[in-house]
């Protein structure tokens, strides 16, 4: 009602010595029936609260015409509207006084039901400009757990930095040191127990050698890059203000626009990266960059609207929406796309500290404790450790249709993810190295990336268990919106842990002597 979302009521009571009405609000829809013992019935009376501010007829928005005492004309902006629910039984429906709600029975759910509804006005005197307050400001619950979840995931980002910080100074730094005074045959003692923080120092002349299926790679580091810009920009603009909630679907509209702008950037990322691995099917890498996880959105979404289509749910997205969106893709995203691969692929080269050897060396068996898959359980735990209260607590809040307006924590949450898949990245690819394993790059990428695979599973487990009486079409819909956002953060995450796990690797191996 004037674009202000109806909350339901759940009490109504009126104050000592003020005699203004003070209402308790519950912001998750009234209930559209009642179960007493072995009886149901329906609540088919709903009446509507409508908080107005007066104002002259100058600055009228809306005019009410107002019952009883208040029957003369007055001119105001409606401030809030609330909710509440009965159950009446009407002997009379077509003669009856919607007004006398109390002293009916209960209507049982059987037979013929008459729905009716009444409008109670109250003034007040809160201006216009602050009515979103209340629907967006948190309780003192809600605040709790966000700065609970906060503090959870910087002691996370903090033991992190600390690993990162012991490898770098004291680690690498002894390294150096060693290397730097003796030959590295004199220094390493084979017939003993092997020290695992030398290693890395052997595989010199792998670590820079191309990794298997170099195209895919690139394709999923240039959209990830593309996701990450989204990202940031969207949150960013939102801790501004800049995103109203009154203005319905402008913040996802508006990612939209930015994922297709950005598609300069995945196409530049891929290519540059494509170049440093020596490929020759650049128009593989274009093309797939353009068009494939495009695709897998694009189609799974468009399934899904036609699901919701044929069972006639007014939440389908029109046609000439999806025609806009094909616009998009088609129109700035494919064409910025293949500008950022043509001045990618046009950068100078980069020139690997040590040289690759033709002959790649062989991988020496590792301890459990280092394989791919304790270490993939290992880095996802810690990464989801750090989000799921803000995961589970935005997406049900989304899943229920309630507003979400702490972007201020999503940028801090954002910053710390950032720094936590760079650090477990760097720590996961340094200890693989020092088992003389060199084929870092696909680790780098799915160590941050695996974060997706729980946040998936436990959010849709979640999800499905508030929601038991959902049909099927609604769990499907469910496991696919949940899969479309979690592949969004692991592939950003790939895409942090991927290029923080280079760079470190760049720049251990330049202070490594030549040999």
């Amino acid at each position: 009602m004037d674009n202000m979302p109806a909350v339901h009521l759940v009490e109504a009571t009126t104050t000592d010595g003020s005699g203004e009405e003070v209402m308790v609000q519950d912001g998750r829809g009234f209930p559209i029936g009642i179960k007493y013992g072995k009886q149901y019935f329906v609540t088919n009376h709903i009446t509507f609260w409508i908080a107005y501010h007066p104002k002259g007829k100058a600055e009228s928005m809306i005019e009410m015409n107002l019952p009883g005492e208040m029957a003369d004309d007055v001119t105001g902006r409606i401030i809030y509207v609330y909710v509440s629910s009965k159950s009446i039984q009407h002997n009379d429906p077509e003669g009856g006084d919607c007004m006398n709600e109390d002293g009916y029975e209960a209507q049982e759910a059987k037979g013929k039901v008459t729905f009716t509804y009444s409008v109670r006005w109250y003034q007040t005197d809160q201006p216009w400009s602050t009515r979103w307050d209340h629907l967006l400001a948190l309780d003192k619950q809600e605040t709790e757990m966000n700065w609970a979840s906060i503090i959870n995931s910087l002691a996370v980002a903090l033991c992190l930095s600390f690993v990162v910080a012991l490898i770098v100074i004291r680690a690498v730094k002894r390294d150096f040191a060693r290397y730097a005074a003796e030959e590295l045959d004199d220094e390493l003692d084979f017939g003993a127990d092997i020290n695992m923080s030398t290693g890395w120092k052997v595989v010199a002349h792998d670590v820079f050698r191309p990794p298997q299926h170099p195209e895919m790679l690139s394709i999923l580091c240039g959209t990830g890059s593309q996701l990450f810009w989204v990202l940031v920009l969207v949150v960013t603009i939102s801790l501004f203000g800049f995103f109203s909630p009154s203005n319905r679907g402008v913040l996802l509209s508006s990612s939209f626009v930015f994922f297709s702008i950005f598609g300069y950037s995945a196409g530049h990322c891929a290519s540059s990266l494509y170049k440093k691995f020596k490929g020759l099917n650049r128009k593989t890498v274009i093309f797939g960059t353009a068009f494939l996880i495009p695709s897998v959105y694009f189609g799974q979404f468009f399934v899904m609207n036609l699901s919701l289509w044929h069972a006639g749910s007014t939440g389908a997205v029109p046609f000439s929406a999806m025609f806009t969106l094909c616009l998009l893709w088609f129109g700035i995203s494919v064409p910025l796309t293949f500008l950022g691969g043509y001045f990618g692929f046009r950068e100078e080269e980069e020139v690997p500290p040590c040289k690759v050897n033709q002959i790649p060396r062989q991988i020496p068996d590792k301890p459990w404790y280092i394989q791919d898959w304790f270490l993939l359980v290992c880095s996802s735990s810690v990464l989801f450790s750090m989000l799921f209260v803000h995961v589970f607590y935005i997406t049900s809040k989304i899943w229920l249709q309630e507003f979400v307006y702490i972007f201020g924590f999503i940028m801090v949450l954002l910053l710390l993810f950032t720094i936590c898949c760079a650090e477990v990245a760097i720590i996961t690819v340094y200890l693989t190295l020092c088992a003389e394993d060199y084929k870092f790059h696909w680790r780098a990428w799915s160590m941050p990336a695996s974060v997706a695979v729980p946040i998936y599973f436990f959010t849709t487990l979640y999800l499905m268990n508030s929601m038991p009486g959902g049909t099927a079409l609604t769990h499907w819909l469910l496991m696919n919106y949940m899969f479309i956002a979690s592949s969004v953060l692991g592939l950003v995450g790939g895409l942090i842990g991927f290029e923080s796990a280079s760079l470190f690797v760049t720049k251990i191996y330049e202070g490594v002597k030549k040999d």
